[in-house]
């Protein structure tokens, strides 16, 4: 009996085995699609955001017939995966990040769907989705905060500003949002509200009270929620005394903020309305820690203390003074609460000024010198209401100066004195406050001007009396009227020319004349003896040389035929005998 029921049993057993392997064949061919997922964190304890890997395959035979598409937990398609079309072995893969929220993690899982098209038994094509998901743990959050308190000044007179501030401090695992202060009415009406405070940071609010002439007393009540919960805290009661302190202390500063790595200088006055010297003074702040020491306020006067700080993020600055009177007693004060406020840079404002003169030397004075300022907005911000002055005198305003853009004006100002002179462009800020930029500086003199040296007066000639050109018509038609006599002048030249000419040769041949007569006349006077002058027609010869003796001719070697008689000459005769004259060595007679 009992190994037939063991018979039975394992019968059962492998019918059991072949419907599981059945299933999952039939599993196989439905769905074709294998998912796998990891992610980045698996134990939570609030919520929070992590990174999802998703693989996605077709372990079927066949190309799926149509695209496979993703889907967030929310709903919401994952369009990085886009909408594949997977063949037989293929796989598509997607990586990003997701918020993991309270419901996935109240129900201990991230769940994403596919959506896929395939053939049913009878061929149609029909659409399929399937869910898969990724368990997580999640092992509670822990809300827990701390809250924290301080007054300033603890003591103060009538009229004095405390400030009272709460730190929350987020001592817990889940991040708070919602925090709500509510403080005693006589310090505030309103409530303090704090959006949210991430585990392990801290946020802060603060209340500011006018003192009265009587005590006030502090207390608060905080809510804030926690995952999706609200839970409650609360700060006991805190006394703030009223009493009459004769040091009062106020913080003030240059600037209501700027850019992040800008300076303003915080400036702090200790005024002593006591007949007692305030000593051995330290002045604190919470985010500055200890700021002066050993300072001494003389009575009846004030004292002024400077601290230059630099601007990284919003800041309230608050000073406590702490000090010894006169009873040798310490009393506490504290300063007004400043607030400086960190700009973003693409915010700032920021414009360059230049100006130029048209001379840098003025003869008398006043005198006028003409001015040219351009105004170049530098900043990523357009600028409106932009006022340029000089010497507190405002001279033209720019209406609006858009980003990048540069604007000009140009003035004629009259001056005094020679010096030193600069324009400066004012605007309101982010911060609503005047901002000023100045240009360059200029330098303008006097001097005396050079004498000028006298000149000549300027004699104005007279007028000319202009008379019409004649035209080409004119011209040609005198040229006409004088051909005629210029013809008959120049026959009268060629002619006297011709005249000249006749009497050159004329005179010439005149002249060989004369010279031949004259040569002749020479000749007959060289060869011819002399002319008696009173008896015409007597012409008389040289005296003969004494006659020789033919011999004397033989003896000096002279050939007889060149012997010459002399009485041979036909002229030669008695009348011209030398002998038969005399008295031939008279005198001549004039004639």
């Amino acid at each position: 009996m009992i190994s037939r029921t063991y018979k039975h049993i394992g019968f059962a057993l492998c019918i059991v085995l072949l419907m599981c392997l059945c299933t999952l064949a039939c599993a196989d061919e439905v769905n074709p699609l294998r998912v796998a997922m990891q992610v980045s964190q698996n134990t939570f304890t609030e919520p929070t955001e992590i990174t999802v890997s998703i693989r996605v395959s077709n372990v079927g035979n066949d190309t799926l017939p149509g695209p496979v598409t993703l889907y967030y937990p929310n709903g919401k398609q994952v369009e990085e995966f886009g909408a594949p079309v997977l063949e037989s072995g293929a796989s598509k893969s997607w990586s990003g990040n997701i918020d993991v929220t309270q419901t996935m993690l109240d129900n201990s899982k991230i769940t994403f769907k596919v959506k896929y098209s395939m053939y049913n038994e009878a061929g149609e094509l029909v659409s399929k989705s399937r869910n898969f998901s990724k368990e997580i743990t999640y092992s509670g959050g822990v809300a827990s905060i701390e809250v924290g308190r301080t007054i300033t000044p603890t003591t103060a007179g009538k009229g004095q500003e405390v400030s009272i501030t709460y730190d929350i401090v987020n001592t817990g695992t889940l991040d708070v949002t919602d925090v709500t202060i509510t403080e005693n009415a006589a310090i505030s009406s309103k409530k303090g509200i704090i959006e949210k405070v991430a585990a392990g940071e801290k946020g802060s609010y603060t209340f500011t009270v006018t003192m009265g002439s009587k005590d006030l007393t502090s207390q608060a009540n905080i809510t804030y929620r926690a995952a999706g919960k609200t839970e409650t805290a609360a700060k006991e009661p805190a006394t703030i005394k009223y009493g009459e302190i004769k040091l009062k202390a106020s913080l003030s500063s240059d600037k209501r903020g700027g850019t992040p790595g800008e300076t303003a200088k915080l400036t702090l006055k200790l005024a002593n309305s006591g007949k007692a010297d305030y000593t051995n003074i330290s002045v604190t702040d919470p985010t500055l820690g200890l700021v002066f020491s050993g300072e001494t306020a003389p009575a009846g006067k004030t004292t002024t203390l400077e601290k230059e700080v630099t601007i990284s993020d919003t800041i309230d600055y608050q000073f406590t003074v702490v000090a010894t009177d006169g009873n040798d007693s310490e009393i506490e004060t504290a300063s007004n609460r400043l607030t400086l406020t960190a700009v973003p840079p693409e915010e700032a404002i920021t414009l360059h000024v230049r100006a130029e003169a048209d001379r840098d030397v003025v003869y008398q004075v006043p005198g006028t010198v003409r001015f040219k300022v351009y105004v170049e907005n530098s900043s990523t911000i357009d600028v409106s209401d932009v006022t340029v002055s000089a010497s507190g005198v405002t001279l033209y305003t720019f209406p609006s100066i858009l980003a990048g853009e540069t604007r000009d004006f140009t003035r004629d100002v009259s001056i005094s004195m020679g010096g030193q002179f600069q324009f400066v462009a004012s605007v309101t800020n982010r911060l609503s406050e005047r901002e000023s930029f100045e240009s360059n500086i200029l330098r303008i003199t006097e001097a005396v001007p050079t004498p000028v040296p006298t000149q000549a007066p300027i004699v104005t000639p007279p007028q000319p009396d202009l008379k019409e050109l004649p035209t080409e018509d004119d011209l040609n038609a005198t040229l006409k009227s004088l051909q005629s006599p210029l013809r008959i002048a120049g026959l009268v030249l060629i002619a006297l020319c011709a005249l000249g000419l006749v009497l050159l040769v004329f005179a010439a041949l005149r002249r060989g004349q004369l010279k031949r007569e004259s040569d002749a006349a020479m000749d007959h006077l060289n060869e011819g003896g002399s002319r008696d002058y009173t008896q015409p027609g007597t012409t008389f010869m040289p005296e003969p040389e004494p006659e020789q003796d033919p011999e004397f001719y033989a003896d000096a070697g002279y050939p007889d035929d060149e012997v010459q008689d002399y009485t041979a000459y036909p002229e030669y005769t008695e009348q011209d005998d030398p002998e038969a004259h005399e008295g031939d060595d008279d005198p001549p007679v004039e004639i």
